[in-house]
C-alpha cells in the first residue's frame, strides 16, 4: 500500500508541474490563449443551439450584404466570374425581405460591397472603379469618387461610415479585370464629410473588410497577409499609424456588434471568428469554405445575413449589431 501511495503522489506532482508549464506557455502565446478562451462561451453573442439557416444556394459568388432600415430589407451583391472580365465580373444586386423573399434589385450593377444609409445605397463598384451612391427608390446612380491623385482606383471593395459622415473604404485589386492597375499599392482611404479624400494606409496587401468600433474610435481593416489591423481615431478625426491586432487566415468581411465584439469572416477556413474588443477569440460560426461577408439587420438588428461563394444564410444572435 505504501509503495502504491508513493507512486500516486509522484504522479500528482508530475501533473501539477505539467499544468504549470502549460499555463506559462499559454500566457506567453496569445494565439494559444485565444484558442483556450474560445472553448468558453460565457461571453459569446451567439445563441446556444441555434445554427445558420440556409436561405438559398441558387446563387453564384455572393458579397457585400447590408441592411436598409429605410425599407426593412437586406441588399447583397452576386458576382459572375464566368462572365467577361474586361471590367471585372458582371454583378447583380438582390433584395431580401426576411425571412426568405428574394427579388432582383439591379442587374449589371458592377458592385461588390454595399452600405445602406437612409434613402441611399452606397456601392463599391469595380466596373466603374468607384465609390458610388444609388438612390434606393429611383435607382439613380451617382459616382462619388473614382480617383486619388489623378489615378484610378483598382476595384473598391468594402466601406463603413463614421457617425459624423466620414467614409472609410478599401481598394484592393481583386476585380481589376483586364485593366492595368494605375496605383503601385492597394490602399485604405478616408472620404471626409466635407469631401476631402485622403490615403490612410498604402502598406496593406489587398485590404478588404473594414469596420468601426461602437465608440467610433477604432478602425479595423483586414488584408491578404492574414491579419486584422487597427487604427485609432482621435476627437479631431486624425488617424494613428496601423497596429497589428488579430491574426486571421484570409480575412474577408468584418462587422462589429453593439458590445464591441468583432466578427471576422475567414474566407479560406469557411468560418466567422468572433473576438472581444481586446482581440480574444470567444466563438465561431462554421459554414464551410469561401464565406465572404456578413451584416446585421432584421428586428432589433439581431439577425445576421451571411454571404458565401454560393449560399446565403441567416442566423439569429443575442447581441444587436451596430446600425448603419
Amino acid at each position: 500500500m505504501l509503495k502504491t501511495h508513493k507512486k500516486t503522489l509522484s504522479l500528482v506532482v508530475l501533473m501539477l508541474c505539467f499544468n504549470r508549464a502549460a499555463l506559462a506557455q499559454q500566457l506567453q502565446n496569445p494565439a494559444l490563449l485565444n484558442a483556450v478562451n474560445s472553448q468558453s462561451n460565457e461571453q459569446s453573442p451567439l445563441i446556444k443551439g441555434v445554427i445558420p439557416t440556409l436561405v438559398s444556394d441558387d446563387f453564384l459568388f455572393l458579397e457585400g450584404p447590408t441592411w436598409s432600415s429605410h425599407d426593412n430589407a437586406f441588399y447583397f451583391s452576386e458576382m459572375n466570374f464566368a462572365s467577361l472580365q474586361a471590367l471585372g465580373p458582371d454583378s447583380t444586386i438582390y433584395k431580401l425581405q426576411l425571412p426568405n423573399t428574394i427579388t432582383t434589385y439591379l442587374k449589371h450593377s458592377g458592385t461588390n460591397g454595399l452600405y445602406a444609409k437612409g434613402e441611399s445605397l452606397y456601392t463599391l463598384n469595380h466596373s466603374t472603379q468607384s465609390l458610388s451612391k444609388i438612390n434606393i427608390k429611383s435607382k439613380t446612380n451617382t459616382v462619388i469618387v473614382n480617383k486619388f491623385d489623378g489615378l484610378s482606383f483598382s476595384s473598391p471593395n468594402d466601406m463603413t461610415m463614421h457617425k459624423n459622415g466620414d467614409i472609410f473604404f478599401t481598394d484592393p485589386n481583386w476585380q481589376l479585370g483586364e485593366r492595368t492597375q494605375q496605383m503601385s499599392y492597394t490602399g485604405v482611404y478616408k472620404l471626409s464629410n466635407t469631401g476631402v479624400l485622403s490615403l490612410i494606409d498604402a502598406t496593406l496587401e489587398k485590404p478588404n473588410g473594414v469596420a468601426l468600433s461602437p465608440d467610433q474610435r477604432t478602425l479595423y481593416v483586414g488584408d491578404f497577409s492574414n491579419r486584422v489591423s487597427k487604427y485609432t481615431i482621435d476627437e479631431n478625426g486624425d488617424i494613428s499609424p496601423r497596429e497589428d491586432f488579430i491574426k486571421v487566415t484570409s480575412p474577408d468581411g468584418i462587422k462589429v456588434d453593439s458590445a464591441g465584439n468583432i466578427y471576422v469572416s475567414s474566407h479560406q477556413k469557411g468560418v466567422i471568428n468572433i473576438y472581444t474588443p481586446r482581440g480574444s477569440l470567444i466563438d465561431k460560426i462554421e459554414l464551410g469554405p469561401n464565406v465572404t461577408n456578413l451584416a446585421f439587420g432584421g428586428k432589433n438588428r439581431k439577425t445576421l445575413l451571411i454571404t458565401t461563394a454560393k449560399g446565403l444564410f441567416t442566423l439569429d444572435v443575442k447581441v444587436a449589431g451596430l446600425a448603419n
